[in-house]
């Protein structure tokens, strides 16, 4: 699951978003299919959150799942390696407001990545009500 959510919020960047701004490709070279397949989104409200902040959730939950995955029967320590994760989220993306880190700071990125966590979070915690073992 950690790995499809991770391949959604690519998914989007490489179709729907301008990728010469984006500071990995100054390190790394640009996909080239990537040049030919971004797909022009009307400017809107719900159009910027597809573009800009619903990758950031995606990429989080994944980074969520994926620990999860890692200390699947530590509930403990999957607790804490999960709780340190939100913690370097918000860290990272409030230190783009003081422009410490490269990026740009919204506060719907915030949120999402807030929205993100809490369903996560709920469905975690109620997953006997959702999955039925036999």
């Amino acid at each position: 699951m950690s790995l499809l959510f991770l391949i959604a919020g690519l998914c989007i960047y490489f179709f729907f978003r301008d990728l010469n701004n984006i500071i990995l490709f100054n390190w790394i070279p640009k996909p080239e299919f990537a040049e030919t397949v971004c797909i022009q989104l009307k400017p809107s409200f719900f159009s910027g959150i597809l573009m800009f902040n619903f990758p950031d959730m995606l990429w989080f939950v994944s980074g969520i799942l994926f620990l999860r995955f890692i200390w699947f029967y530590k509930l403990r320590e999957q607790k804490i390696y999960v709780i340190c994760f939100y913690i370097i989220g918000a860290v990272i993306e409030l230190s783009q407001f003081f422009e410490n880190t490269p990026g740009t700071f919204d506060i719907l990125d915030l949120l999402f990545m807030s929205l993100g966590a809490f369903i996560e979070g709920i469905l975690n915690k109620y997953k006997s009500f959702f999955v039925k073992s036999r």
